[in-house]
């Protein structure tokens, strides 16, 4: 508001003076009302917006070049956590049985999981944390899971049952490893 009350001041003092330089028909006219002010304070930003422009395609180049330097880190990282899941790690230990551990941050510290293969809902059962939300808890899950088809990708998907409509809440998918 001061700023534009400044800017409408020098407006008003440069008025005479360019009044004298110029003549009648060439005379600038009445300002405007403070009210509609901040579109000429818009005005003199456009003609400087095409300059960096310009220089767009540069900072465009850059953008695109860390994102792909960055996402190799956070696969890792994020690929076994989610809001209540975290440090999830899944074991092969023999042919078709699998043991999955991690921390859990969960309502009444149960656990549920399926296991899928894309098609067909193949194991699912529930486990306890060790503890419950708001605490981080341990759980344990050992799985025996035969794939019906050789080709197929079996995939863990760990979630917690929504209290209010008994739907799948913060899911965390985990393929099994072959």
């Amino acid at each position: 508001m001061r700023r534009t009350l400044l800017t409408l001041t020098v407006l008003i003092g440069l008025v005479p003076a360019l009044s004298g330089c110029m003549s009648d028909q060439n005379a600038a006219p009445p300002t405007p009302p403070p009210t509609t002010e901040p579109a000429p304070s818009a005005q003199p930003q456009q003609p400087e917006t095409p300059a960096p422009s310009a220089e767009q395609p540069d900072q465009v180049q850059q953008p695109s070049e860390q994102p792909t330097e960055q996402p190799p880190q956070p696969p890792t990282d994020n690929a076994n956590k989610n809001d209540i899941f975290q440090d999830v790690t899944v074991t092969k230990t023999g042919e078709d049985t699998y043991q999955v551990k991690g921390k859990a941050k969960i309502f009444e510290a149960v656990v549920e999981y399926v296991v899928e293969d894309g098609h067909n809902e193949l194991a699912s059962g529930t486990a306890h944390a060790s503890k419950g939300a708001p605490e981080w808890g341990d759980f344990t899950i050992d799985l025996h899971v035969k794939k019906d088809e050789p080709n197929s990708t079996l995939m863990l998907i760990l979630f917690e049952t929504s209290a209010k409509d008994g739907s799948r809440q913060n899911e965390l998918a985990l393929a099994l490893p072959q």
